[in-house]
């Protein structure tokens, strides 16, 4: 895939999606938007939106959407090149790719050289409190070379000064290393612990970057011609052996913990980048293992976002399990407090996709009432219907059955109407409402009722959801007016959806200013900073027992500071406990 973005910026502005799309879809005016019926479903009730003005397309039945080049790629099921180039050619568009061989010959040669730049800094003299970051998370200088650590210096240039004089700023900007700014172009990464991300040849395609404070958190590469976030596993050439060995993946969230996991030898662990798993990636492993046990945290696993990806998988021909972890725990924190074997007992008794989520359940809804078990079939008819493998689902029905002592064939049944019920009456048609504050704000941010600056004292990309996480990152890396559109192209699919839906969302809000202030009171810091106070706790002990008595006593102010403000929100916000 190749995407250079000031010709991809060209055919969009050229293009009229609703002229292209109604080829294919009869559209019918319905407000500022077009609404008809989704090509990819099948759908009695109009649920496929196209907005002309924001370049965008969404089915509120289906949840697929994106923009005018992903609709051709997945109506004619053709790749983003081909797609791009139809319609370059008709919007008379000279779309120019680097698809030849010498052309990615001579992009991997710049992230070659990208890469020892970063490992140069990182043994430089400014590479220091990058350095002890590293052996702080029991990375040694061992490791480095082998997992392709480095450190992006904290000026603007330092990458650019460095790689200029050999290679071309536009191939820079289209690797993602520069970005084009109103002053020119500067380095994308700055002042970052940087992790490589290679392909099965070991060669660097993308970068990861960890700051050591400041917003987001992780910046990673965008999509580029060497690099398909959707089709890409971080660790997976270090891990092909282990595959070929264990038939199994560990698949973790993100670098560090896989850098934990190999570093204490289980060194069949590759990571998603996110919980947000693609079918490109689930096609991927089921190249390598037949077995897939994911271990993320126990938030990350129970989102939306991870029971998809896990239904991937399992729609995939893979055996899935999830490992459970403490509250508070993930993959990297089980290594450094109990090594190994930890890790490996957790691997242990990790359970099926199916009889973790019910597990959740249990958790979630007492099943011993009638009103608790209608509840929790209602719940499991939404999760069903991502499962196509009818031997699945009968496991899934057993496992209901043990829980709501009600007989599986009849579960089974219960769950087959419900699919057959939304497919005759597609009940989730366009909402009328955010389903909760955190999607009424980026309702807000998308459809451009409020800038993200409006917000960015308020909250920031690392305390949304990890669904939304890389929308709401994407949005502080942009301008207060971002083209949407592009802000779609740089997400990966499942993000783009999202971003699609809330853009298009039919929610009115009469005062949008009221709007924003609600939900973020709703969006209250309480979980960030409870998390920041459980660190906090940690070097507390630490220092106590090291004798540090400086160093406790300023982190016994931070965290008095912490609790109260956590204090004052929970009273803020009429919250109890």
């Amino acid at each position: 895939m190749a995407r250079d973005r000031g010709d991809v910026r060209a055919i969009k502005e050229r293009i009229d999606p609703v002229a292209v799309i109604s080829r294919y879809v009869t559209l019918k005016k319905a407000g500022a938007s077009y609404k008809g019926k989704c090509p990819f479903h099948k759908d009695d009730t109009p649920s496929f939106v196209v907005s002309r003005e924001k370049g965008l397309w969404h089915c509120f039945g289906c949840g697929e959407g994106g923009d005018i080049i992903s609709f051709l790629m997945k109506i004619e099921k053709i790749s983003f090149v081909e797609a791009a180039k139809r319609l370059a050619a008709e919007a008379g568009v000279d779309f120019e790719t680097s698809e030849d061989s010498s052309d990615r010959e001579r992009l991997r040669e710049i992230m070659a050289a990208a890469a020892e730049h970063f490992a140069g800094n990182l043994r430089g003299p400014a590479g220091g409190k990058a350095r002890e970051y590293l052996e702080k998370r029991g990375y040694p200088e061992a490791v480095w070379d082998r997992f392709g650590l480095g450190y992006a210096l904290p000026g603007w240039d330092g990458l650019k000064r460095a790689l200029r004089p050999s290679f071309d700023e536009r191939s820079l900007v289209e690797l993602g290393l520069l970005v084009d700014g109103e002053r020119g172009t500067y380095d994308r990464f700055r002042d970052r612990t940087i992790f490589s991300v290679l392909d099965l040849s070991d060669r660097p395609i993308a970068f990861g970057g960890r700051a050591f404070d400041g917003e987001p958190k992780y910046l990673n590469s965008s999509a580029t011609p060497l690099f398909d976030k959707s089709r890409t596993l971080y660790a997976l050439s270090w891990a092909r052996d282990a595959f070929a060995e264990t038939k199994t993946a560990v698949l973790v969230e993100g670098y560090t913990d896989v850098l934990s996991l190999h570093v204490a030898g289980l060194t069949n662990a590759v990571a998603s980048m996110g919980t947000a798993l693609t079918q490109g990636q689930a096609d991927l492993l089921a190249r390598f293992v037949e077995d897939v046990v994911i271990v993320y945290d126990r938030d990350a696993a129970g989102s939306a976002a991870a029971l998809r990806g896990m239904q991937i998988l399992g729609n995939s021909g893979l055996t899935v399990r999830v490992a459970s972890l403490d509250e508070g725990q993930d993959p990297d924190g089980v290594v450094r407090a109990g090594g190994a074997q930890a890790m490996r007992d957790a691997l242990d008794r990790a359970a099926p996709f199916y009889r973790f989520y019910v597990e959740e359940l249990r958790e979630q809804i007492d099943p011993t009432s009638i009103g608790g078990k209608e509840r929790v079939l209602a719940e499991s008819k939404a999760f069903a219907r991502g499962i196509r493998s009818l031997p699945l689902r009968q496991a899934f029905a057993m496992e209901l059955s043990a829980l709501l002592d009600l007989p599986s064939d009849e579960i089974l049944r219960e769950l087959a109407r419900g699919k057959r019920m939304r497919e005759a009456s597609q009940a989730v048609a366009v909402p009328e409402t955010a389903r909760s504050p955190e999607e009424d704000l980026l309702v807000l941010l998308l459809r451009g009722e409020i800038p993200w600056s409006r917000v960015s004292g308020e909250i920031t990309p690392e305390e949304f959801s990890l669904a939304n996480r890389s929308i709401a990152q994407a949005l502080a890396e942009s301008e207060d007016t971002p083209n949407i559109s592009e802000l779609v192209d740089l997400l990966d699919d499942e993000a783009g959806r999202r971003a699609s839906r809330y853009a298009l969302a039919t929610v009115r809000f009469d005062d949008a200013e009221r709007a924003a202030n609600d939900a973020l009171r709703k969006l209250v810091r309480i979980p960030s900073l409870e998390k920041r106070i459980g660190d906090l706790d940690e070097q507390i002990v630490a220092c106590q027992a090291s004798g540090n008595q400086k160093r406790l006593d300023e982190l016994t102010l931070e965290k008095v500071a912490l609790v109260k403000e956590k204090l004052a929100r929970k009273g803020m916000h009429g919250d109890e406990g």
